[in-house]
């Protein structure tokens, strides 16, 4: 009978299915040993864990290390195969991914993060795909530095070993990552990069997603024109390889520079026609993204009614898929338009909902805009301290994600 899989830690076991807790032992095991050897130490540190398993020994060792750092473990290529097969059950598997995760999903991803953490602690190194699904594992479950650390160690191993196009996907995600956390130089770093290897090698999939990513980050600065030329580019790459999920995100984004230059009919025919392809190849997130699309445009228009509409309906969608990022946004808008129609504690219930998701998320850029949004709403019910108390908050979140502040804040002492 094939001995379990026990954590490093020895808190949990690998069942083949699933990570349940380990049953106690009554003494520790040495029968597995890592060796790092270090010139500057002059003893030994063993630090002993429970093991099951005698045949791994990994020794690792550098020029500048003479004593002996023992760490007794489990057999840590069982356990990485154990973090594979979890990841793999729940849907993260070659270059696939689920959108959301589940109660249970979460609780689950927290493990097998766990797992890996220790791995790494001790110095183990694993598959770099594996190491880039756990990054994607631990977005999804709302722990941004632990994707980020993830990432990074992908990154580092795919530039060692050669591999350019997992090199590119790496610094892809760690790019929208900044750019989610408000850290808009590193993004463009990363995304420039890895546009310019996505180049070298043809990764044309690559090169048109990244090409939008850059995009946006013109269009934040009001550089339409230059953002748009990226678009453009982008539209016809994902037109030439037939990625028409691509080719409606690419539309999405025109049709919101578009809606930022007035060209209020222009931007609404191009919405519909990145719905139709969203419908047509049954993407209902992007469905429900380009509905709030919608309702933007028509509350910019002064359509209440309409916008509402429209916000309820991708709200609906986004709830049904679990899109929490996604459900954020439209309650957010749903706030701000019941402030329009001066309905105050409406308007403070969904932006205090809204607040509290994207705290959840670690959201920081959309959890100071919410906080603007939220500071006015208490102007308007007359609780000023309430106001400033808010604007202290999203200021002091700006400064430490780098986000310009605004002269009005600093003139005003914040």
């Amino acid at each position: 009978m094939t001995d379990p899989v026990i954590s490093p830690d020895g808190k949990w076991m690998w069942t083949g299915s699933e990570w349940i807790p380990a049953p106690p032992t009554s003494a520790p095991t040495a029968d597995s040993t890592i060796n790092l050897e270090d010139s500057m130490m002059s003893g030994n540190m063993n630090l002993e864990q429970n093991s099951s398993d005698a045949s791994s020994v990994i020794n690792l060792k550098d020029s500048a290390m003479s004593g002996d750092i023992n760490i007794t473990q489990n057999n840590a290529e069982d356990i990485a195969t154990a973090i594979v097969q979890a990841l793999e059950r729940i849907g993260f598997s070659g270059q696939s991914s689920p959108a959301e995760l589940t109660p249970s999903q979460e609780k689950e991803v927290e493990q097998v993060l766990e797992m890996s953490e220790q791995l790494a602690s001790h110095g183990i190194e694993i598959d770099p795909w594996t190491e880039f699904n756990l990054g994607l594992a631990a977005k999804l479950a709302g722990r941004y530095h632990s994707a980020k650390q993830h990432w990074l160690r992908a990154l580092e191993i795919f530039r060692k070993n050669g591999d350019r196009k997992g090199e590119v996907h790496s610094m892809i995600n760690l790019g929208n990552l900044a750019y989610d956390t408000g850290n808009i130089t590193e993004a463009e770093r990363f995304q420039r990069e890895s546009l310019s290897i996505s180049r070298e090698i043809g990764d044309k999939y690559s090169e048109a997603t990244l090409l939008i990513n850059i995009a946006l980050g013109h269009k934040d600065r009001g550089d339409f024109e230059e953002a748009e030329k990226l678009l453009i580019a982008s539209l016809a790459i994902t037109k030439e390889i037939g990625d028409r999920s691509g080719e409606a995100n690419a539309l999405s984004n025109l049709a919101y520079i578009a809606k930022d230059r007035r060209d209020f009919t222009i931007s609404e025919n191009i919405m519909r026609e990145s719905l139709a392809i969203y419908r047509e190849i049954g993407n209902r997130r992007g469905e429900g993204f380009i509905l709030n699309g919608l309702g933007n445009l028509a509350r910019t228009r002064g359509n209440a009614d309409e916008s509402t509409m429209w916000y309820t309906k991708s709200l609906a969608i986004k709830k049904e898929i679990g899109d929490q990022k996604g459900m954020a946004d439209s309650l957010g808008n749903l706030g701000l338009i019941a402030q329009d129609q001066g309905d105050f504690n409406e308007s403070e219930r969904l932006l205090r909902k809204t607040l509290e998701l994207y705290r959840m998320m670690g959201r920081r850029d959309d959890e100071a805009n919410t906080l603007l949004h939220l500071a006015n709403t208490m102007l308007d019910k007359g609780k000023p301290d309430e106001q400033h108390r808010m604007y202290e908050q999203l200021v002091q979140i700006r400064r430490e994600i780098g986000i310009p502040i605004g002269q009005w804040f600093i003139d005003n002492g914040y």
